[in-house]
């Protein structure tokens, strides 16, 4: 291990689930690489959402010559005790490698991401039988619930695009690090209890909004370009006629979201294949 001893900062964006970030520090503590050093940015009260939260820890630590790697985590990933230590290995011995990603499974131990697919309109994830992944193997994107990026990558890619504020910025910086030669994988030996959020029936509208302006902003940014079709899982099945499509999707959800908030709702709920706001506030959350 070339990078051995040295310090590998992680960087947790935190919001009020203090028994999901309880957990998450006690898996960080069994790590057999020991010298980690944790960074969480508290979003309880000025929630500054994840890449903002992200980009305050990256600041930190991205010019200290001491630091050749640096961690981001969810506060409900749980890495497995080796899983550092075989990412900070991974990356030593791959230096065109940007990014290591650990496998993500979910609390029944099914894989719950194994690499990434699609990533626009919305991202999809693969999430084949456990025995299959058995080698690093390269993919598309990073997902930023648990990643291990290379100092110097950051230090030539920059920080996430904060006009991403929720979505998008990770496989935004991962396609954005692949377009300037460096790899990302996924290095499976490398395990975290990841359960990825399941989309319920009521919505805060609220962080809806934010959402699609995200996805918005992905969309010009990228997708109409050569570079996303080369790049991109589905880049080669892209035509015209479906970005506008899907373009035109997400606007006209933002101006009906937009109108709704104008108007004082503050949740969408879906009840019999019917989207409609309402009115109860979120204010517990």
């Amino acid at each position: 291990m070339k990078s051995a001893g040295a310090k590998v900062p992680i960087i947790i964006p935190f919001y009020k689930a203090r028994a999901a970030l309880d957990r998450c520090l006690a898996h960080l503590q069994r790590q057999t690489y020991s010298n980690i050093d944790i960074f969480i940015r508290d979003n309880s009260q000025d929630n500054i959402y994840f890449t903002a939260a992200v980009n305050e820890g990256l600041r930190r630590y991205i010019m200290d010559p001491a630091v050749d790697y640096v961690g981001v985590l969810n506060q409900d990933a749980y890495l497995d005790p080796r899983a550092i230590e075989l990412l900070v290995d991974f990356l030593d011995e791959h230096c065109e490698a940007g990014v290591a990603c650990p496998l993500q499974l979910d609390a029944r131990g099914q894989v719950s991401w194994g690499g990434s697919l699609r990533s626009w309109p919305m991202g999809m994830h693969r999430c084949d039988p456990l025995e299959s992944y058995r080698a690093p193997v390269e993919t598309p994107w990073g997902n930023g619930a648990a990643l291990l990026i290379r100092a110097e990558t950051v230090r030539e890619v920059g920080l996430l695009d904060s006009n991403m504020r929720l979505l998008c910025s990770d496989v935004d910086f991962t396609l954005s690090a692949r377009a300037r030669g460096w790899r990302v994988f996924l290095v499976p030996e490398a395990r975290c209890e990841h359960t990825l959020n399941v989309s319920g029936a009521v919505k805060n509208l609220e962080l809806e909004a934010i959402k699609i302006r995200d996805l918005l902003y992905f969309s010009r940014k990228w997708v109409s370009g050569g570079l996303y079709r080369a790049l991109a899982y589905e880049g080669p099945s892209l035509t015209d006629t479906i970005i506008r499509a899907e373009v035109s999707k997400l606007e006209m959800w933002i101006e009906t979201i937009e109108g709704w908030l104008a108007a004082g709702y503050s949740e969408v709920e879906v009840v019999d294949g019917v989207v409609r706001p309402t009115l109860r506030s979120f204010e517990s959350e």
